[in-house]
């Protein structure tokens, strides 16, 4: 039995993660959710509540893990705050989106480090717009493009200081994706990603790399 974590799992990539994971009955998800609520009702599937903009919520998480040891690691959970035509810095957002996207999600992942099994995987979901390579870049959403820039080089440092210990750090960007930050009209749908992130967890593959689609994609 393989047990991970999928972090922000109540809707969008983190539900159709936690759905295709867990179709395999050899496969035990935990889930989060900032209400510990979750619609996805399955004998391997647990949902516990998780704030990563607050430390003491991270602490409990953990706690109430018991002395599970961990096969994976996928952290989704993210928040956009700023308008899409939004370019100028607001400090209150910037702070908001930086402690759940960058400082919780390091928090959550360094305090989770021990109970890593060999040949363990984390992904951390990052996007496009964190990488310094986007074809079409423009000023827009500043705040949330910090975060997943951010995100990628903890990607990087983190597979560089544990390539000795066997477990695989990646970042995977899942591309416009139809999904409450994503709208309607995206091409690709949550399920395509969960199979991006199945793919990625059944296969090995060289730690610290950025991937889009099964192909690793420049930084």
């Amino acid at each position: 039995m393989k047990h991970g974590i999928v972090t922000g799992s109540s809707r969008g990539i983190g539900l159709a993660t936690a759905e295709l994971l867990t179709s395999n009955s050899n496969t035990k998800v935990i889930g989060t959710s900032t209400s510990g609520n979750h619609t996805l009702n399955r004998p391997n599937f647990q949902c516990l509540k998780l704030d990563l903009s607050n430390s003491d919520s991270i602490i409990k998480f953990v706690e109430n893990l018991g002395d599970v040891e961990l096969d994976f690691i996928v952290n989704n959970a993210g928040i956009l705050l700023e308008k899409w035509d939004a370019s100028a810095i607001n400090m209150k957002q910037l702070k908001q989106t930086f402690a759940t996207n960058v400082f919780g999600t390091i928090e959550l992942t360094e305090k989770l480090l021990p109970r890593l099994n060999s040949k363990a995987h984390i992904i951390n979901i990052t996007s496009d717009w964190g990488s310094f390579s986007e074809q079409n870049f423009d000023a827009f959403q500043p705040h949330y493009k910090m975060s997943k820039a951010a995100l990628n080089m903890y990607t990087k440092l983190l597979a560089k200081r544990l390539e000795n210990q066997d477990i695989t750090v990646s970042s995977l960007d899942p591309g416009w994706t139809q999904t409450d930050m994503g709208g309607k009209v995206a091409p690709r749908l949550p399920k395509d990603v969960a199979a991006d992130i199945l793919n990625l967890l059944n296969n090995e593959v060289e730690t610290g790399k950025f991937w889009h689609q099964g192909k690793v994609r420049k930084w």
